[in-house]
């Protein structure tokens, strides 16, 4: 389709029709019209101790999370009501292009807060400044969780080196970005900085931000149990991948893309999925040291990334 019938599908939820070509085989993929790659998918690369020492050490990061913008979507009204009812809350007010929303507190007021559709998604590595959290830090689950992070590492490092093979121009920027940062916000010896977890989540479509603009997207699924769908999409394209245990797909993040709905076949069905990258900000980032003095010293008011 056009780039413009794609820019209507931001913040949708894909149907499996949306899928019009499901590549199962080894494959590069190219845009025709401008020879643009656009994904490498291989079948079968990761070695099944690998995936499990991930999915048992990672599975329990996916936990719910309502800071996922448009990747968590704007469909599941019935969804975003559950999560109102925890909160007490009687409503809200959609923001931002109908893509977030503010509670209404209980006492009738408005919240401060903005808020996505909560889903199943966790981080591990590293994350650069915001306006949270103004210094560059290791996750939460890297700080409680150390063995655990030290089990999952031989498939972050393993991406890390089929990336260099199969990408190696784009892959050499980013791993150059990587070796001018603090080595204190790099997973060791790879050209990522943090790891998204997802689990059982339909990512609605959406562009990955705040990445590398330059680098690819590592992805790799753990399946529990059976469930059908859950294809990654290229939204333009109509081509989508079917990722199993053991597949890795390389892609371009920064085109429109979502997930078809997964469908539980068995109860117990878990799809979790690792999204690895470089953070485009970290390159600002001190040590460790310096990034917690920058904390305790920053003014009201001051610029992120000074």
């Amino acid at each position: 389709m056009t780039v413009e019938q794609s820019n209507q599908y931001g913040g949708k939820l894909l149907q499996q029709k949306d899928c019009r070509l499901l590549i199962e085989t080894d494959a590069d993929i190219f845009c025709a019209d401008t020879g643009k790659l656009l994904a490498k998918f291989r079948k079968d690369v990761i070695p099944t101790w690998m995936q499990k020492a991930a999915y048992e050490n990672l599975k329990e990061v996916a936990r719910l999370n309502d800071n996922r913008g448009m990747a968590a979507g704007i469909d599941d009204k019935e969804k975003i009501q559950d999560f109102l009812k925890t909160m007490g809350s009687k409503g809200m007010v959609m923001k931002e292009g109908n893509l977030r929303f503010r509670p209404i507190l209980k006492n009738g007021k408005l919240s401060k807060q903005v808020r996505a559709t909560p889903v199943n998604s966790g981080v591990v590595g590293y994350m650069d400044r915001s306006t949270r959290h103004p210094n560059c830090r290791q996750t939460a689950f890297n700080a409680k969780e150390t063995d655990k992070f030290k089990k999952a590492y031989p498939i972050i490092k393993l991406v890390d080196e089929y990336y260099k093979e199969l990408i190696p121009d784009n892959y050499a920027l980013q791993r150059m970005e990587a070796d001018n940062t603090s080595k204190d916000f790099i997973i060791p010896n790879t050209a990522f900085t943090t790891v998204t977890v997802n689990k059982n989540w339909q990512t609605a479509v959406h562009k990955d931000a705040g990445d590398y603009e330059q680098g690819f997207g590592n992805l790799v699924a753990m399946r529990g149990g059976k469930y059908t769908g859950g294809h990654l999409v290229l939204v333009r394209w109509g081509v989508g991948f079917d990722l199993q245990n053991g597949d890795l797909l390389l892609m371009d993040v920064h085109e429109w893309h979502g997930n078809t709905p997964i469908k539980k076949v068995t109860p117990n069905a878990t799809r979790v999925s690792l999204v690895m990258y470089y953070r485009k900000n970290m390159i600002n980032c001190g040590t460790a040291a310096e990034e917690l003095e920058r904390a305790k010293n920053r003014k009201l008011g001051s610029k992120l990334n000074d």
